[in-house]
């Protein structure tokens, strides 16, 4: 009985370890974009900076939980403690996360809040995708 069964069952696990391995982040290259369904795991690093969370749909917006945290140095005792960082999107809006070394998360909220897309790559890039102009030195023009 279990040797007839044994075709099924790899074939079974070979679909969900190939569904497991698209829907990772490892599969997104380091500048694209990757969708992710409500609770799926997101997790990114850009710069100095890591970033894993997830996002729920509630009342037709995304509801975005990240932690934010300085990459893990081993010669350091203790990492410094993450930042917890929480979004709520319209479908369409799109919110911004940028490292002092260029890099950028673009989060923008899908249609129905059924799925977020994430946009990694340059800062310049992704802040004019969003149709924004922020100045460099934006903290020495607000004194």
């Amino acid at each position: 009985m279990v040797s007839r069964n044994l075709p099924g069952v790899a074939a079974c696990v070979a679909a969900i370890a190939a569904g497991l391995w698209a829907a990772s982040p490892a599969a997104a290259a380091e500048s694209g974009q990757a969708s992710y369904r409500p609770v799926q795991s997101i997790s990114y690093e850009f710069g100095a900076k890591s970033v894993s969370g997830y996002f729920v749909q509630q009342a037709q917006t995304c509801v975005v939980t990240l932690l934010v945290a300085e990459k893990d140095d081993p010669e350091q005792p203790l990492p410094p403690s993450p930042a917890r960082v929480r979004l709520v999107l319209n479908p369409g809006q799109i919110a911004g996360l940028d490292s002092e070394q260029g890099r950028s998360l673009n989060l923008t909220c899908g249609e129905g809040a059924a799925t977020l897309l994430v946009d990694v790559g340059d800062t310049d890039k992704l802040v004019a995708a969003q149709g924004l102009m922020v100045p460099k030195d934006f903290a020495n023009k607000a004194q």
